[in-house]
């Protein structure tokens, strides 16, 4: 068979593409050349593939193949990185590939890291190809023309994924931030209890104690009161040389004592003995 290939990306050099994949074609027996198209600047290429036993789909199968994992391993990032700089150019270029590498590996191994995840992204993709170009009895395709027309949902996905890296990444930057600016707060104070223990009564309800197990004046209930935001404050303005946390598995959301943690450091311990 012998059908032209085409890309509008510029920044693409495409013979160099299904050439670096030819090899697995030959192990089936599948024969590929390429050649240059004049005029179009590399971004169209003629490609002739011929199967040793004249298989017509054998050769269909050779070709999508490689188109398609061109389209997976290098049009989706470059498709990616473009929504990056367009939607997120507020962002620095180091932010933007800490987030393309997060997406990706969303993108490539799913929320449970198997490999699998790319491998049936790509059987899917190569049987859409071969479906085009057979239904159109194409003789030309241009790559991301069909992921605009054939491939729409994985755009959809990929965007969406994108926006979740993103608002993650933003979000972890905003904590980290906080985090810093209290630690730095509680670093300049002068501690005005020596060690604090924190206490979960059976209701869930924070109760704070010093050194000699005399209760501290915190307000941790009312209609308006988060009462994790309210322990965090409490410590911050007492600022004490030690925590020590009781009955940590009473504690409603865990992620008050990972911020604790983040906070103050070693200063914090875990105790199994109840006040």
């Amino acid at each position: 068979m012998d059908i032209l290939i085409g890309i509008e990306d510029s920044g693409v050099a495409l013979k160099p593409l299904i050439a670096n994949r030819i090899h697995d074609a030959l192990r089936q027996g599948c024969i590929i050349s390429t050649s240059d198209i004049d005029g179009t600047d590399g971004r169209m290429v003629g490609v002739a593939v011929r199967d040793c036993e004249h298989s017509h789909k054998k050769e269909y199968a050779a070709l999508c193949a490689i188109l398609a994992d061109i389209i997976v391993e290098n049009l989706q990032i470059r498709h990616l990185v473009r929504l990056l700089k367009e939607e997120y150019y507020f962002l620095s270029e180091k932010e933007q590939c800490d987030i393309l590498v997060h997406v990706l590996k969303r993108i490539w191994y799913g929320t449970s890291g198997q490999k699998n995840e790319v491998a049936v992204c790509k059987s899917d993709v190569r049987q859409r190809l071969l479906k085009t170009i057979l239904e159109n009895e194409a003789n030309s395709i241009i790559l991301e023309g069909f992921m605009r027309f054939r491939m729409k949902d994985y755009l959809d996905l990929w965007e969406r994924e994108l926006c979740i890296c993103v608002e993650d990444y933003l979000r972890k930057k905003e904590y980290t931030e906080f985090v810093e600016i209290l630690r730095l707060f509680v670093k300049i104070r002068i501690p005005r209890v020596r060690k604090v223990h924190i206490y979960v009564d059976r209701d869930g309800e924070y109760m704070l104690f010093d050194e000699r197990l005399s209760m501290l004046k915190c307000k941790f209930m009312g209609p308006n009161i988060d009462r994790d935001d309210a322990l965090l404050s409490a410590l911050v303005n007492i600022a004490p040389a030690s925590i020590v946390v009781h009955n940590k598995e009473k504690v409603f959301d865990a992620r008050i004592l990972e911020t604790i943690q983040d906070v103050f450091g070693q200063r914090v311990e875990f105790s199994e003995d109840i006040l």
